[in-house]
């Protein structure tokens, strides 16, 4: 019997980081009849990553079992071999991140160079722990459609987690969103965010975002209850980071959107919408030594613009001038402009008195030069305003960038 558990590792910029991984154990028992069946000890064993070649060894002991462990998540093939008997082939053993593989052997008698080869994926069971998890593989991984690029938010497909972000909060750069999700009746902003094995959260928020070209599996824990996991309410959301293999492979891409392609954004007033947005990036991996050493390298850059507006109170032409002998209060009444150098002060000190300017007029003498020359480049109104104090009468979109 079998049993394979992992986290993963990554490999970047030549640097290979490995962390506490899958294990994967094993028993062998050897056919002496049709009918009966003995534990068969001192078989080789061979586990061999299919995409990098890197193959591990182990023997079995004296009840027949074998154990590997501190193996990435990958696709492998195992093989048991011992003189007198065939070999025995598992192929396609998909270790997903700590997941837990199975895999019991039958050595029957004959040449070594026969194989008995199986081909059926080897069913996962999670022997080592208790925790409730759902992992997003690697094919849902790369051709799931991904708006908001934020591979943290793939954990929506397990059903057990809400997400609480409003549509613009959930892009990658608004640090927010990863943790803003509950998972399993958990709240919200208590859940371990990881990047292989390693924390990625500060506080409430997210210390970095990984391009979703760049993660292989997205695992989400609604009861971890595991040591390593101790600083939550109970919940973890893990990213498994791509490698390199023995082939050479990656992608490109580019996204865009321009103004003169996009939608009215008002269609009262016309205006464009100016949602404008560069987005490219890729990946490429490759081996450095064959069977030993990968690189794994991963871009994605954004240049943004967001639609807005831009609503506000600008004085008037009259106003601007320093004649506010039209300029209302909230009553109706005239909004009167006191000359601050006809203050006067009552005896006793508690009574304040000035004059209104002539007109409710200010002199050009007494006006400011700083603020005449700010006055004059500011907007002017293009919109009737609302009330006595004629307010919100400018109105422009506004791109945010």
């Amino acid at each position: 019997m079998n049993a394979y558990r992992a986290t993963r590792a990554s490999i970047l910029f030549l640097a290979a980081i490995s962390l506490p991984a899958q294990e994967y154990r094993g028993r062998i028992q050897g056919a002496v009849t049709d009918s009966t069946q003995a534990v068969i000890s001192g078989a080789t064993v061979t586990l061999a990553n299919v995409q990098t070649g890197v193959s591990s060894t182990r023997q079995t002991n004296e009840q027949g079992r074998y154990l590997f462990d501190l193996i990435l998540p990958g696709t492998y093939t195992v093989t048991v071999q011992l003189t007198g008997f065939q070999r025995f082939v598992q192929e396609k053993v998909v270790l997903l991140s700590r997941g837990d593989i199975t895999v019991d052997a039958v050595l029957r008698p004959g040449d070594i160079r026969e194989a008995v080869t199986v081909t059926d994926v080897a069913a996962q069971v999670q022997f080592n722990t208790a925790k409730l998890e759902t992992t997003v593989d690697s094919s849902l991984v790369s051709n799931l459609p991904l708006i908001s690029r934020n591979p943290l938010l793939l954990a929506r497909l397990d059903p057990a987690v809400v997400q609480s972000d409003t549509a613009r909060e959930v892009e990658p750069y608004f640090t927010w969103a990863g943790n803003r999700q509950e998972i399993g009746g958990g709240r919200n902003y208590s859940n371990d965010l990881q990047i292989d094995g390693s924390p990625i959260g500060i506080g409430y928020k997210t210390s970095y975002m990984p391009s979703p070209d760049s993660v292989q599996e997205v695992a989400v824990q609604q009861n971890a209850i595991d040591a390593e996991y101790g600083h939550s309410s109970g919940s973890a959301i893990t990213l498994t980071m791509k490698a390199g293999t023995n082939e050479w492979h990656g992608n490109a891409f580019y996204q865009g959107q321009y103004p003169w392609a996009n939608a009215f954004e008002n269609r009262v007033f016309r205006t464009i919408n100016l949602g404008r947005t560069h987005m490219w990036g890729g990946t490429v991996g490759n081996p450095v030594i064959k069977n030993k050493l990968f690189n794994f390298f991963a871009y994605e850059q954004w240049r943004k613009t967001d639609p807005n507006d831009f609503l506000n109170t600008l004085p008037n032409d009259l106003e601007r001038q320093g004649n506010f002998s039209q300029s209302l209060n909230a009553a109706g009444g005239l909004r009167a402009i006191f000359d601050p150098f006809t203050t006067q002060t009552s005896a006793d000190g508690r009574t304040i008195t000035r004059t209104p300017f002539p007109g409710n007029i200010i002199p050009r003498s007494q006006q400011d030069p700083i603020a005449t020359q700010y006055i004059a480049g500011l907007w002017k109104s293009n919109r009737p305003g609302t009330g006595p104090y004629n307010i919100n009468n400018y109105y422009v979109p506004l791109p945010i960038r």
